[in-house]
């Protein structure tokens, strides 16, 4: 193995194996910090639908976007499809976009791959004018500005297990601070779901995001910053309404973060409602832990579109687009 990395053959490896060695290898407990914000970038997922629907997906999810809230999902996809997003958060502060492509194949499982990010551009980073204290004499002034990123791309693998199914979904993260500082982290997300009783058209879902926890380790300070377990748990009644050629759709979700195991924020209710009409137009509704969530979708096959608004009552709302694609048999 030595004589090959000296060849250079594995040189394209070289960065993985660091990093794999940085988070395996044990550092001293000054530098291990539970990162509450850490993987808050990926909570909110990919896809307008999700979103309008207060977030209220583990069981209801069933489109590409799977890869991002229960893998597991991702079995119900029957042709080859792309979805694309963007919205801007907090009144254009934030950027946060996002892209996923999930395939059936022969066998019966359902491959995807996914990306996320979230930009901040701009970041004033300060200085005092000179030497020596704060004073009015010597004030604070802005040093230069920086742009930040944190990025996560997923694969994933969902199959059936006779009327339940199953998914796994590894992620590689990455986060940047301008141009000094830089982070990288490995994951896995795993999820489930089914009909637990075959005649009631009730779904359940039970996704872990972060099993057993993800490690980001910064590459200047030697820190590695730990990401706890997220645990979301979910049913959704599907109401089929013949006289109507519509399906309502009601779902609720649990969700609890260990960051704050414990805590009066640890827990979180995510509901939400689709009214569908033929198929093809959707109205929506939800409620994300007390916000409020609204939306709709627009399906003109072969091309999907889905919005979703998000109400902050101190930051700015939230609007998002989503577009899915399908071709294929």
């Amino acid at each position: 193995m030595v004589k090959m990395f000296s060849d250079g053959i594995g040189a394209p490896f070289l960065p993985l194996a660091a990093l794999i060695a940085a988070i395996i290898i044990p550092s001293d407990g000054h530098t291990d910090i539970v990162g509450r914000y850490g993987g808050e970038f990926m909570a909110t997922g990919g896809g307008a639908r999700a979103v309008a629907l207060g977030g209220a997906y583990t069981a209801v999810a069933g489109d590409a976007w799977a890869l991002f809230w229960n893998p597991s999902g991702l079995v119900r996809v029957e042709r080859s499809e792309v979805g694309l997003m963007h919205s801007e958060r907090f009144a254009g502060v934030v950027d946060y976009s996002s892209a996923v492509y999930a395939a059936p194949r022969p066998d019966g499982s359902v491959w995807s791959a996914g990306l996320i990010r979230l930009g901040v551009n701009g970041i004033p980073f300060t200085r005092l004018e000179g030497p020596g204290p704060l004073s009015n004499q010597n004030r604070v002034e802005v040093d230069r500005y920086v742009n930040s990123g944190d990025y996560v791309l997923f694969v994933g693998k969902a199959e059936r297990f006779g009327r339940w199914r199953w998914g796994v979904a590894p992620k590689l993260i990455f986060k940047h601070i301008g141009d000094s500082h830089r982070a990288y982290g490995l994951g896995v997300d795993v999820g489930a779901g089914g009909r637990p009783v075959k005649w009631l058209p009730i779904e359940a879902g039970i996704a872990v995001r972060d099993l057993l926890g993800t490690v980001l380790a910064w590459e200047q300070t030697g820190r590695k910053e730990i990401i706890p377990s997220t645990l979301r748990t979910g049913l959704a009644a599907l109401i089929d309404l013949p006289p109507l050629e519509a399906r309502l759709t009601a779902a609720a979700d649990l969700s609890y973060r260990f960051e704050v195991f414990g805590g009066s924020d640890a827990a979180a209710l995510h509901l939400g409602a689709e009214y569908l009409v033929r198929q093809t137009v959707a109205l929506r509704v939800g409620s994300d832990d007390g916000g409020l969530t609204i939306g709709g979708g627009l399906e003109l096959l072969p091309v999907g579109i889905d919005y979703a608004y998000i109400e902050h009552d101190d930051l700015g709302d939230t609007h998002r687009v989503s577009i899915n694609a399908r071709w294929g048999k």
